[in-house]
């Protein structure tokens, strides 16, 4: 049987020396395995291609037959590492909490502990002047992370 540390050695190995690095391996039953890059810059369809070749290239499908997709981790996906987070630093992140639910705002920086969040100014009228409001901290553990997708 394919396990998620093998999978894991090949990605981290064919890996090393980019600027792109593995988020998450998923070895799921029937042997589907799926592979989340992400990177420093972008990650493009090629780069997918290159990676899922390599990965192919050291299983024997005449002992194990299996199921290989290679992903970018994409703007859909919850931020799990600082790497990630690093990237996002001043730019627009939405923040997911069981308390306040969902709030939009930029992300200002983070710890092993926390994530500091100034939210977006409330929009405002010609009569109502803008509200300041503080910059809130997150439980990291507690928080779901995305970028925000502003139209």
């Amino acid at each position: 049987m394919i396990n998620k540390e093998q999978i894991t050695t090949l990605c981290e190995e064919a890996l090393e020396g980019t600027d792109r690095f593995l988020v998450e391996v998923k070895v799921k039953p029937q042997n589907v395995i799926e592979v989340y890059v992400d990177s420093d810059t972008a990650v493009n369809i090629e780069q997918c291609v290159e990676l899922s070749r390599h990965i192919e290239s050291k299983l024997d499908r005449d002992a194990e037959d299996f199921e290989l997709n290679v992903y970018s981790w994409g703007l859909s996906g919850a931020l799990k590492m600082d790497r990630q987070l690093r990237k996002y630093i001043g730019k627009d992140v939405e923040a997911k909490t069981k308390e306040l639910g969902k709030l939009q705002g930029k992300l200002i920086g983070f710890d092993a502990e926390k994530v500091e969040i100034a939210p977006a100014p409330k929009k405002t009228s010609k009569k109502k002047p803008a509200e300041e409001t503080a910059n809130l901290f997150f439980e990291r553990k507690k928080t779901e992370i995305k970028p925000a997708i502003i139209f």
